[in-house]
């Protein structure tokens, strides 16, 4: 009830928002591109200003992944997406719906999901345990924000590799500090205000550098990395692919990167 609640609420935004600036001629300044929805400006987080979509809550990554995939170019979500088999961890509800209408077989997983969510999950599973998945599964894999949870992130890339079938596609981002040039970890902090105060969130376990392509680069991906620079700037501005304002927390995420790894088609599990 409370789901279909929150539909009608962000449905009826929607409209009120079409429908306002129609009737006062208003010109908005931003768009958001996953579900419409046009303002002034977006909402703002604790790390940057002017960012989340008030309507579907996309920040960044997800607007800029879904501008990606929307231009003629080999990421084009026809030639990566449609009728493919996916697999989605931790999906974005911002992106969920958007993926599953494109793909022959879409298929969620989490290891931490509870509750209500747990039974909208596939799969229950450690994204470096996936045993009760066979290799070359799926087509594409993706996970946004999702290694820096991970323990042993090199095994989540082998698993990943593992399940993709030659030539399949993993889709990730994941959190960097600005100008950091080797990843930071430390496995015996564990208390949860260090790890936040660290790595910037209770619960990640390192904080990424531009190290990050060749961990990816070393499990074997052929990689490649996209961000804010495809697009012109009314393009970034009118639909906040780069924040507006630079954050000033050292431990922010001012440079988003869509990291795509191929599994090479000669590649065996």
């Amino acid at each position: 009830m409370t789901n279909f609640l929150n539909k009608v609420a962000w449905k009826s935004k929607y409209y009120f928002s079409k429908v306002a600036f129609r009737i006062f001629k208003l010109k908005p300044n931003v768009v958001c591109n996953i579900c419409g929805w046009v303002d002034f400006n977006f909402y703002s987080d604790k790390w940057h200003p002017y960012t989340i979509c008030p309507n579907c809550i996309s920040q960044v990554r997800h607007r800029l992944f879904w501008a990606i995939l929307n231009k003629d170019n080999k990421y084009n979500k026809e030639k990566i997406l449609r009728d493919k088999t996916v697999l989605h961890f931790s999906p974005e509800i911002q992106l969920k719906d958007s993926i599953k209408a494109l793909t022959k077989n879409y298929k969620t997983a989490d290891f931490f999901a509870e509750g209500y969510y747990y039974n909208k999950i596939d799969y229950n599973i450690d994204i470096t345990d996936m045993r009760n998945i066979e290799d070359n599964s799926f087509d594409c894999v993706i996970a946004f924000d999702v290694l820096e949870h991970v323990s042993n992130d090199k095994k989540a890339l082998e698993e990943i590799k593992r399940i993709l079938k030659p030539g399949g596609l993993v889709i990730l981002t994941v959190p960097m500090k600005d100008n950091l040039k080797i990843t930071y970890e430390d496995s015996s902090i564990v208390d949860p205000k260090e790890r936040e105060k660290i790595f910037g969130q209770f619960d990640h376990l390192r904080i990424y550098g531009e190290d990050f392509f060749d961990r990816v680069l070393k499990e074997g991906f052929e990689v490649e990395v996209v961000d804010h620079t495809l697009f012109d700037n009314a393009t970034l501005k009118k639909y906040v692919l780069f924040p507006p304002v630079i954050s000033k927390d050292p431990l922010a995420t001012n440079y988003r990167k869509i990291y795509f790894g191929k599994k090479p088609n000669n590649s065996i599990p």
